[in-house]
């Protein structure tokens, strides 16, 4: 036989070296590693991030303190922090939600009681602080929500709430 056509030895060659297979992050699709695309981000950990830092500001406003110090803190915007509080209290289940509205209705209460005897006296301030109050206390108990023919009852529960008067 000629050079060109003398057949295959087997050959004792060393291994190849090996190499450790990377593991892949728990996120990533294997499908889309595996045909050379670049995984997508998944952006879990900012998420996670994000969500703590929504469910730590609605932590301290349960606490007392005002956006505006809360915000500061979290160095982002107070309308940030009152979108995130109203968000976080659209995510409570309803008996927890009731408490947290009975709490927020008693602070209420405790600043009206003083800012009704300035505005009665004639302060203008006061009376504009005892206007917003109302307003909130309303949206709190959904009295702006009410049906057609249900003004007699509100004006009714609204005098006796603040003169202390009324059927």
């Amino acid at each position: 036989m000629s050079a060109a056509y003398a057949p295959i030895q087997q050959m004792d060659a060393e291994a190849l070296p090996s190499t450790p297979v990377p593991t892949l992050p728990p996120d990533v699709d294997p499908a889309e590693y595996a045909l050379g695309d670049s995984p997508r981000p998944r952006r879990r950990v900012a998420r996670l991030d994000r969500l703590s830092r929504r469910a730590e500001a609605f932590v301290l406003h349960r606490t007392g303190v005002d956006t505006a110090t809360i915000a500061d803190r979290m160095d982002v915007h107070p309308k940030t922090i009152q979108r995130w509080i109203r968000e976080e209290v659209q995510r409570i289940p309803e008996e927890e939600a009731e408490q947290i509205r009975a709490l927020e209705l008693a602070r209420l209460d405790a600043i009206l009681v003083p800012q009704m005897r300035k505005a009665m006296a004639g302060d203008p301030k006061a009376a504009d602080v005892v206007l917003r109050i109302m307003d909130r206390r309303a949206r709190y108990l959904g009295l702006d929500q009410v049906k057609p023919g249900g003004f007699e009852q509100v004006g009714s529960l609204l005098d006796r709430l603040i003169l202390g008067t009324g059927a």
